[in-house]
């Protein structure tokens, strides 16, 4: 039995697809090991800042040194920079090495077991399988039948973008927008609500895109309806997450279908990026902050004990010290109470890398320390705010050290809950989803006491 080894960088949707392919190796009589043990190491890739990038070329470079007979390299990196293999590899090529496209990246199985069966024909290495990505029309349904050692599902709907923000260089490396049918995405969902999953949680590059390329188009409110139709059929209780979506493209049904959701999480992630308008035209953003406050301020309408998260940009070029404390009093005055803080990373091939007006090095770290230290202290008056509510948890595992269940709210919330007063085997709980009422604040999590299982 050939031993193989999977790492994964960057976002969810690499997460999925990861999960994929381990789960097909699997199939194909291949062992999950170790990386030291391993014959065959696949790292899938990220690119999303230069620190991603950096770490791709660190564990390729590491993985060369090993033992291994093959390397896999694919993801974002490999589907952008398959040339830079042998930049920075250079000579140092102990192994063989396979470039898989994200086209190609699911006939990874099929690739391999090809390549092995030869053991007495070489391979050039590296050998690079990358196909362009931008016309590419569909999106490969994904169907997994397990999401291993985890406590909630994910469930790949879409892949690519198309906005071209000036920063990013996902477009280049996903392609356009393509959404994974109807009838996989429900497929998908009975598979895991058939494992005991409770939790699911949608995402893709660009989740607000589901649907525009189907004739007729449709948009992701029909399917977040379609879904809850679906686990409506189940007597019961379910939390359906979304991981992000953009401000931009949810529409006035968005608002009505959260409004009456049985289980729409009450945690909403939009990226925001800056809260200057000068800025967010500068990035190609397709909004105000005006635009962006008014659907946040709408679901907190709606939903006042939500996690209403961001991602934010600093040191953009051209953010000078008003720019910046227009993001800082932005964020202080709205709903936001969850930030992921990324400092400006110049990503070869876009707009925003030939701009002038860099921010030096120290004035970016520190405004991301404002920041920080400004959402922190949201964060915790959001969190006493929520001591003596109700709230619907998916417990994750036992954690030794406390002596007590880790436990993801609804409005995402890291909860501890004590339920050795139920007698009950501790592994009888994991995934599933208990109600609680927050009884107190432990540094940034709190501490639920039980009240009942769902």
């Amino acid at each position: 039995m050939r031993k193989f080894h999977l790492k994964t960088l960057g976002c969810k949707v690499n997460q999925v697809e990861s999960a994929y392919i381990i789960e097909k190796l699997i199939e194909k009589g291949f062992s999950f090991s170790p990386e030291e043990e391993a014959e065959i190491l696949i790292l899938n890739s990220c690119i999303v800042t230069l620190k991603a990038e950096a770490e791709t070329r660190k564990i390729i470079k590491k993985w060369s040194k090993l033992k291994s007979q093959i390397i896999v390299l694919t993801g974002c990196y490999a589907q952008k920079f398959s040339d830079k293999i042998f930049t920075f590899l250079k000579d140092d090529i102990n192994t063989k090495i396979l470039i898989l496209g994200q086209k190609e990246k699911f006939r990874v199985v099929e690739i391999l077991k090809e390549l092995l069966d030869k053991k007495s024909r070489e391979f050039i290495t590296p050998l690079i399988l990358v196909e362009d990505i931008s016309q590419e029309k569909t999106c490969y349904p994904i169907i997994i039948k397990d999401f291993f050692a985890h406590s909630r599902a994910f469930i790949k709907i879409q892949d690519g973008c198309d906005n071209f923000c000036s920063y990013c260089i996902v477009p280049y490396a996903r392609g356009q927008p393509r959404s994974v049918p109807l009838e996989y995405i429900l497929k998908q969902t009975e598979i895991f609500v058939e494992k005991g999953y409770r939790e699911i949680v949608l995402t893709g590059i660009n989740l607000s895109k589901w649907g525009i390329d189907f004739n007729p188009p449709k948009n992701l409110t029909y399917l977040l309806m379609k879904i809850e139709e679906f686990l409506n059929s189940f007597d019961k209780e379910f939390i359906l997450r979304l991981s992000s979506i953009e401000v931009n493209e949810i529409g006035k049904d968005f608002f009505d279908y959260v409004r009456n959701s049985k289980f729409i999480a009450p945690h909403f992630h939009f990226p925001l990026q800056s809260g200057s308008n000068k800025i967010l035209k500068l990035m190609n953003r397709k909004y105000l902050r005006e635009e962006y406050l008014e659907v946040l301020e709408r679901l907190y309408e709606l939903f006042p004990y939500a996690t209403f998260g961001a991602d934010v940009i600093v040191g953009f070029p051209g953010e000078d010290e008003k720019e910046f404390r227009d993001t800082y009093e932005f964020i202080e005055r709205s709903p936001l109470n969850w930030l992921h803080i990324f400092p400006f990373s110049p990503r070869p091939g876009t707009f925003a890398e030939k701009l002038k007006s860099k921010i030096p090095q120290q004035e970016i770290e520190n405004r991301k320390k404002m920041l920080k230290k400004l959402i922190e202290s949201k964060r915790e008056k959001f969190l006493e705010k929520e001591i003596g509510e109700e709230r619907k948890v998916v417990i994750e595992f036992f954690d030794k050290n406390k002596n007590m269940w880790k436990a993801l709210s609804e409005n995402y919330i890291t909860t501890y809950v004590d339920l050795s007063k139920l007698n009950e085997e501790k592994e009888d709980w994991q995934g599933k989803i208990v109600k609680i009422k927050f009884s107190k604040k432990e540094k940034n999590y709190l501490v639920g006491d039980f009240l009942k299982p769902l």
